[in-house]
């Protein structure tokens, strides 16, 4: 285009009565376009068209976009009024916020009809015009919603994903004919697009104030971008950095949108929103003992060290705990032990769930019957993890003594026929082991047979002088033995794919994170005599084989509650180092990744996420040789 790219061009803009649309005309018109404006609503329109400085110079075309053929009809009347168009706008779109659970059928068509597919057939119907012309351009108004998995937006999100998806597969196809195509990102504006967004549920918008930025702020730079290169521009800082986030660090954006998904779930509870707790998580040992002898179990040198009577967490620390109950997002009961050894486990499964925390454990089911499944439904569990040595008897009688495969098979079928269609996710946890790899994928069959909704494959967390002394199966880099329990892994996930089943795991190569899974900054950990540590495995503590080097992961405690309030422990400076300590790295390595470039390279990529991690402090005392760290 020539310096004064606008002027005399013939412009058909969709989405032009209000908002960004409305700022995007008078920007067009002040620059000497020849306008061809559309919206669904004849009104605003013609109010939209009457506000430019000359009317006269506009062509106002009514269109409903959600219907079918409506496109196509827009495309040959703008052609026949103007006898071409140079320049396409694509800004005609609407909101819909809705968790995918509560999608309308008919409104989820409507969606893609208007942020979708009317984009694409009008390009393809202005097609054979613009090709005689020798050129033009596309120019698609996306949203950094299709790259973040935004709660309660996941259906706006995909139809801006498909559109953002189209509009680079048409820029490639179309370069050769020299039409040129710009998805443009402006961000979030202070319009009125989320009040007049759909919803279901009363589901509110994030901004429904505005928030954003000014229209006619953004409108200047969409029509920068639309005379700029082809290509994707970024309107938005924060936005192009979820995005990043998203495909560089799946499991850290997950996290960072946990709050945002908390709030969308507590609309009209009653309840706290979870983003407004103090606390994301608090794991309580409910028990140290055991009913069980397994091996591999963390637990058994810590066991033998406990007085007589002692080993199960005692009213009194609950007690403790119960006034900040409302203030935890989630509780997990699980511990060093089985904690279905505590009678008190189910009562205070329910109180956590009447504060409004979701509430699991894990269990090795051997104590599981009848009428403890029911008492575990009707408390309200939202999640049971039940530990297996594998998939088959021979793995039972060599990993768990004290109970045979067919009578821990008939406790998880009672509990899932004890769900009868409530909430109740059963996910069924396997160490891995370099014997075992073969039984992978007949875990994932297991879990089917048994109706549960998942398996979890994990390493070995701390072992405490066991005789294999070093179960680890990661390395750095890959070895061999670790390359094939990678293929056996894959072949699991294939095959759950199949059977609608969810899988977890580890990875088997490390790469060092901010923050490991069990984030210290939001969450703490509680043992059964009231001791309150930053996670479980520096509670317990325990050796270690880190890549092939022994460690010990040292006993760090904040304190006990029975004489110090939850609260005093968490505003201590010993809690307060380790909080400030992975606050930093996480800062560091945000830091680092700001001016990562999108879209990225692979090397590129891996050259940001290094840095980031030469860039990070030291990790506390011990996490070092944590494999949570390393995302193992």
């Amino acid at each position: 285009m020539a310096s004064d790219p606008f002027r005399e061009r013939v412009v058909l803009l969709t989405g032009a009565s209000r908002g960004l649309g409305l700022a995007l005309a008078r920007g067009l018109a002040a620059r000497g376009a020849r306008l061809v404006l559309s919206s669904r609503t004849p009104d605003d329109l013609r109010a939209a068209g009457a506000s430019l400085p000359d009317p006269s110079a506009v062509t106002t075309i009514p269109a409903d976009l959600s219907l079918p053929g409506e496109a196509e009809r827009l495309a040959a009347a703008a052609l026949a009024a103007r006898g071409r168009v140079d320049l396409l706008i694509n800004n005609a779109g609407f909101g819909y916020f809705a968790l995918l659970r509560e999608v309308d059928g008919a409104t989820l068509r409507r969606l893609f009809e208007v942020n979708a597919f009317a984009p694409l057939l009008l390009a393809r119907a202005l097609l054979p015009a613009l090709l005689q012309a020798g050129g033009g351009r596309v120019v698609n108004v996306v949203s950094s919603a299709a790259f973040s998995a935004l709660p309660a937006a996941g259906a706006y999100g995909a139809s801006k994903a498909a559109l953002g998806v189209l509009g680079r597969v048409l820029r490639l196809e179309l370069e050769p004919a020299g039409i040129e195509v710009v998805n443009v990102y402006p961000g979030t504006l202070d319009t009125e697009f989320e009040a007049r967004s759909e919803r279901e549920g009363g589901r509110a918008g994030f901004f429904p104030g505005g928030g954003g930025r000014p229209a006619l702020a953004v409108a200047e730079e969409v029509l920068a971008a639309a005379a700029g290169p082809a290509g994707d521009v970024w309107l938005d800082e924060s936005g192009r950095q979820l995005a990043i986030e998203a495909l560089a660090r799946p499991a850290e954006a997950a996290r960072r949108l946990a709050p945002l998904r908390d709030r969308v779930l507590c609309q009209g509870s009653g309840a706290k929103p979870h983003a407004e707790r103090i606390w994301k998580r608090w794991r309580l040992e409910a028990a140290l003992l055991c009913n069980l002898r397994c091996a591999l179990c963390p637990g058994q040198e810590a066991r033998a060290k406990l007085p007589a009577g002692e080993g199960l967490m005692q009213e009194e620390v609950f007690a403790a705990l119960r006034p900040l109950l409302g203030e935890v997002a989630e509780v997990d009961f699980s511990g060093g032990g089985e904690p279905l050894v505590n009678p008190r486990l189910c009562e205070w499964l329910a109180e956590a769930r009447a504060a409004g925390a979701s509430a699991s454990f894990q269990t090795n089911g051997a104590a599981l019957d009848a009428a403890l499944c029911e008492r575990i439904v009707a408390a309200g569990a939202d999640r049971v993890i039940l530990t297996t040595p594998g998939a088959s008897a021979d793995s039972f009688r060599r990993g768990r003594p004290g109970i045979d495969f067919e009578a821990w098979r008939a406790h998880v079928l009672c509990l899932a026929a004890a769900r009868r269609g409530r909430k109740l996710e059963i996910v069924l946890r396997c160490v891995m082991q370099r014997e075992r790899a073969a039984e992978l994928e007949e875990m994932v069959e297991l879990a089917a047979q048994l109706g549960a909704d998942g398996v979890d494959f994990t390493h070995c967390d701390v072992v405490q002088e066991l005789p294999s002394g070093r179960p680890g199966l990661f390395a750095a880099p890959a070895d061999a033995r670790v390359r094939e329990l990678e293929k056996a892994l894959r072949r699991a996930r294939k095959r759950a794919r199949k059977l609608g089943l969810e899988v977890r795991a580890t990875s088997f190569v490390p790469e060092e994170q901010a923050v490991c899974a069990h984030d210290p900054r939001q969450c703490l950990f509680v043992r059964h005599d009231g001791s309150v540590a930053p996670c479980q495995n520096l509670g317990i503590g325990g050796n270690v084989c880190f890549l092939g080097a022994d460690a010990e992961l040292p006993v760090t405690h904040y304190g006990r509650l029975d004489g110090s309030s939850l609260l005093d422990l968490w505003r201590s400076p010993a809690c307060r180092a380790v909080r400030e300590r992975f606050a930093a790295r996480a800062a560091a390595q945000e830091e680092a990744t700001a001016g990562a470039l999108f879209p990225f390279s692979l090397r590129r990529l891996s050259e940001t996420l290094e840095a980031a991690r030469a860039a990070m402090p030291e990790p506390p005392p011990g996490c070092g040789s944590c494999r949570h760290l390393y995302d193992l």
